[in-house]
């Protein structure tokens, strides 16, 4: 349980001016805040009780701030402040302490509590961001506990409103979620007031008022999606369009509009007490397709957690129109659509399982495993569950391994974690693993497998919390049952275990046959691979004059290298088949390629398999 404050009703600190006192701008912005609230917001804050999630970044101090500026002008029956302590690095302990302090000289009360994310992640089985999530939705639900009127207020702005616009449309959502977080959550009791308010002027705001914040490194992890947007993606788009946040702003508001007008339009599913939802053909039939697919978005809501994506409700309503009769469809959250005579059936898939057992099969497709008709009318990988996937690859050089682990990176959303790259990390970052690492590699000798596996047991958990793909490592037999006990023993999963099968001979030769484009080595040319055959001695892709590079013509290289991978006894295969066998027992997934086929081709049967 939350620590409570010691009083509700603090006496004024002496950190903040009155809002007549502000300088304009600065009013301006409080007021602007205050009328989003009232307005777009939809919350009567009068007689309410607000409780600010403070983890003492500029966002939630600037919201902490305006809030205590306001309350007497918004009639607030009281203010907290709420500070959760996720564990995950060393000084948050001494930044919970500060965000107390903050909170003592503002005269604000604070409720704070400690939970260990990542020992709750690895509990969970879930990715780190998903846990931290979890927890903060725990702990401002036992801060909302017995208090009338009381709401949780987060710092989320314009700026992370873009990201979250950028997200959805990446995982593909519809109309109208791709228009962002809600500003107000009834059902939580959640409020969002900077939601329309950008970063700049927050970051004004606490630099003229002096209010302390604190820089959370962990904010600019590139393992982390939301960072990779925020630092890659969203100032591409603001490069582009330097008015990308007033359009997303816009975006917004026209999607709050569409969604009221569906509110007023669509009728609202509830389950009967079978535990199903029942949309009959009579309903339906009056409605156009793309309120239908509405409908059968708030139908699957209705069943519980789990979010249906578009692909999947294309895909039910070209069945619905087909009158595939008997078709089943599976959505996150394990709820299924049954298309029936008489309309289409929502229920759970244990349900579902028991009311189609009597029914001849259909056949199945490699994806979900769904009967016929088509992979165009099968729910995609995208649309199920987004459960962390941690992965082990294995592949001679010239397999493919490289290309195929990008793919199913991107696709997943996994962290790459190469071992080349984790020595050079450690080594340049001076760690304590990294120095002694570094001793070996000066003295021309192999590093021991006692620092190599720590130091890629710390890159996994640091950086794969959503999910990884382990790629170079382990390359001989002892490695790989070091690599599995450790793994075991710090609870860490294994889904599935990656081998492309390749000739000898032809991965040679794939490697010798590679060819670099002066232009953009990233072109793909190889004079021994149909698909990507330069014209000539000219790129492919672009015209430009092609090189070589003189490890690739290097023989004597490649075979010591394919010498240690090729080796089934003790080499790279013997680690291998260590896991295949692992995978015989039921501990793991072994999934085999052929490496031969093209790169669409490898994919295809890659994606297939993994469910």
């Amino acid at each position: 349980m939350p620590t409570p404050p010691s009083d509700i009703l603090l006496p004024p600190g002496d950190g903040l001016p009155g809002l007549s006192a502000l300088p304009y701008r600065l009013a301006r912005l409080c007021l602007g805040v205050a009328s989003f609230v009232a307005g777009p917001c939809g919350h009567a804050p009068a007689g309410a009780t607000w409780i600010v999630a403070c983890s003492g970044g500029p966002d939630s101090v600037a919201l902490l701030a305006m809030a205590a500026i306001l309350r007497h002008r918004l009639g607030l029956a009281g203010l907290l402040a709420a500070h959760l302590d996720h564990g995950l690095r060393p000084e948050s302990g001494a930044e919970a302490q500060a965000v107390g302090a903050l909170c003592r000289n503002l005269g604000i009360g604070c409720l704070s509590d400690r939970v260990d994310v990542a020992a709750l992640a690895r509990e969970r089985r879930i990715g780190v961001e998903d846990a931290g999530r979890q927890a903060r939705q725990a702990f401002f639900a036992g801060c909302l506990a017995g208090r009338d009127n009381a709401w949780a207020l987060t710092g989320h702005q314009l700026n992370d409103l873009a990201e979250d616009q950028l997200m959805r449309v990446t995982r593909g959502a519809g109309w109208p979620a791709l228009g962002g977080m809600a500003a107000m959550d009834p059902a939580r009791r959640l409020l969002r007031p900077l939601l329309l308010t950008p970063r700049r002027a927050i970051t004004d705001f606490t630099a003229a008022l002096g209010l302390p914040t604190i820089d959370d490194p962990s904010n600019v992890d590139p393992a982390y999606w939301r960072n990779r947007v925020r630092h890659g993606l969203l100032p591409l788009v603001l490069q582009e369009n330097p008015r990308a946040l007033d359009a997303a702003a816009r975006l917004w508001r026209q999607a709050r509009l569409d969604a009221a007008f569906f509110d007023e339009v669509l009728p609202v599913p509830v389950p009967d007490e079978d535990g199903a939802v029942r949309l009959s053909r009579t309903l339906l039939a009056g409605l156009h397709p793309a309120l239908r697919a509405r409908l059968y978005a708030r139908a699957l809501d209705a069943l519980g957690p789990g979010q249906p994506l578009a692909d999947g409700l294309a895909a039910l309503e070209a069945a619905y129109a087909r009158r595939d009769t008997g078709r089943l469809f599976q959505f996150p959250g394990g709820k299924t659509v049954r298309v029936a005579r008489e309309g289409l059936v929502f229920g759970r898939k244990d349900d579902a399982a028991r009311a189609t057992a009597a029914a001849p099969p259909k056949p199945e497709t490699p994806l979900t495993g769904l009967g016929g008709g088509g992979n165009e009318a099968d729910c995609e990988k995208s649309n199920m569950e987004a459960v962390p996937v941690n992965i082990l690859t294995f592949g001679p050089n010239g397999s493919g391994k490289g290309t195929q682990g990008s793919l199913v990176k991107k696709k997943y959303n996994l962290a790459h974690i190469e071992s080349g790259a984790i020595f050079r990390e450690h080594i340049g970052g001076g760690t304590e693993l990294g120095k002694k690492a570094k001793g070996y590699i000066d003295k021309g000798e192999l590093v021991p497998d006692e620092i190599t596996i720590p130091m890629i047991l710390e890159t996994l958990k640091a950086k794969g919390g959503n999910g990884w793909l382990l790629d170079g490592f382990p390359r001989n037999m002892v490695q790989a049952e070091k690599l599995w006990e450790a793994l075991q023993k710090e609870g860490m999963k294994l889904d599935y275990v990656i081998e492309i099968l390749l000739d000898r001979q032809i991965a040679k030769d794939r490697i010798m046959g590679r060819r670099l484009c002066v232009n953009d080595p990233n072109h793909p040319n190889n004079i021994f691979i149909d698909a990507i055959k330069p014209n000539g001695d000219k790129c492919r892709v672009c015209g430009g004059d092609l090189k070589t590079r003189s490890d690739d013509q290097d023989e004597d290289a490649i075979n010591k290298r394919h010498d240690i991978y090729y080796d089934t006894t003790t080499g790279t295969l013997a680690a291998a088949y260590f896991y295949k066998k692992l995978a015989a027992e039921g501990k793991t997934k072994y999934i085999e390629l052929e490496g031969s086929g093209s790169i669409d081709s490898i994919k295809e049967t890659l994606l297939s398999q993994l469910d």
